[in-house]
């Protein structure tokens, strides 16, 4: 290719010279003939003599427009031999990119049908390249992340780049996350969208495992390990959005107060490992009886505190009631010839609109107490007129 690129540089430079000869030989003829037809004159007297002035004139008149026109056909054929190098050199370009990197590129026309690919491409939706010409963009594209092609391809400015992510699928069915870059170029005389997609499946991996560990630090500085419950810094969290809703909305909010009976006696009779057993099954138990828009938490120790939403104390007491009643089904002994079970007293009240957060715990704290002072194992509700009641 370089001597193709040189040859005709080389053809050029023969003009010149061969203009040059050319001038020589019309300037030796002219003075022959002007010699020959001055028939009254030596020849050098016509040479040199006031006769010759024409020729002269002439003569230098050829040599300056053959110089003219030999420089000018020099410097035309040095710009296009640059020309033609530069786009040789642009070609090479082009083809290392297009072919040697290892991020997918397709070009498709405003309509998204496919023009050219190269092998990275290919290779990752796992076809043969020639057999994805002709192809809609769209056939290797997760149906919801399909957009408009054409809109995309009227859309985007000339020479500006639209990136956004996909998701295309393979010939196999395995789905690739992918960043697209995209600009509108001329090809083959016609409007075209060039695609460069770069595999983002780690960096999605990445994503999604922070996420999960994000989720994850989340549970566990909410979570009590031991009764898998919240603790008691988000039930004051919890606590305080529920109380914003039930003032904007008018909506009825009841809270309980839970403390495990004679708990202290149990874990000196049968240890601190048999007592969290006990912690751990409450917790279970509790969880089997409350709705999915119950909010149930640890307090602290023995104590718990259950939120229950658009409920009344009313509904409060049927929940209590179920959860101290299915509690005291639950054997602790450590052997099959005996029972052991425990009882938990429940005090319980209705939120009062616009009443303070401590004043309302504090109020539902006194009827969890008043129930145990007055025997355990009951629910201790202000609905029933602060009488302590069992089923």
């Amino acid at each position: 290719m370089q001597e193709k690129i040189n040859k005709p540089g080389s053809i050029f430079d023969s003009m010149l010279w061969i203009s040059l000869g050319l001038g020589t030989v019309y300037w030796i003829v002219d003075a022959v003939l002007t010699v020959l037809t001055s028939t009254d004159s030596p020849f050098m007297y016509t040479l040199l003599g006031i006769d010759t002035r024409g020729f002269w004139e002439r003569w230098i008149v050829c040599q300056c427009f053959f110089v003219i026109f030999g420089s000018h056909v020099q410097y035309t054929a040095k710009k296009r031999r640059e020309s033609e190098e530069a786009l040789l050199e642009s070609e090479e370009r082009y083809r290392v990119v297009f072919a040697g990197t290892p991020d997918g590129i397709i070009v498709h026309d405003a309509d998204g049908l496919i023009l050219d690919a190269n092998e990275a491409m290919a290779q990752r939706l796992e076809i043969p390249r020639e057999a994805l010409f002709g192809r809609h963009i769209a056939e290797f594209i997760k149906s919801d992340n399909v957009a408009n092609i054409g809109d995309n391809v009227r859309i985007t400015p000339a020479g500006q780049s639209n990136v956004f992510e996909t998701t295309y699928v393979s010939t196999s069915g395995k789905t690739i996350p992918t960043e697209v870059n995209e600009r509108r170029m001329q090809w083959r005389k016609r409007q075209a969208v060039l695609s460069i997609s770069r595999d983002i499946t780690e960096r999605k991996q990445a994503e999604e495992a922070l996420r999960d560990s994000e989720k994850r630090y989340r549970e566990l500085s909410i979570i009590d390990d031991l009764t898998q419950l919240c603790n008691s810094r988000h039930f004051y969290f919890q606590l305080k959005i529920e109380l914003d809703r039930s003032n904007r909305y008018e909506q009825p909010l009841t809270l309980l107060l839970l403390d495990l009976d004679n708990f202290k006696a149990f874990n000196d009779a049968y240890g601190h490992v048999e007592g969290d057993q006990v912690l751990r099954r409450f917790g279970q138990v509790v969880k089997r009886c409350l709705r999915d828009t119950d909010f149930a938490y640890r307090y602290g120790g023995e104590e718990f505190t259950i939120l229950l939403p658009m409920a009344t104390s009313t509904d409060g007491a049927v929940t209590a009631e179920r959860i101290r009643t299915e509690f005291k089904k639950e054997n602790f002994s450590r052997t099959p010839d005996q029972d052991v079970h425990l009882t938990v007293s429940i005090g319980l009240a209705q939120y009062k609109p616009r009443e303070d957060m401590k004043a309302f715990v504090q109020r539902v704290d006194q009827l969890m107490y008043q129930g145990k002072k007055n025997g355990k194992d009951m629910v201790c509700s202000e609905s029933y007129h602060q009488e302590q009641f069992k089923w």
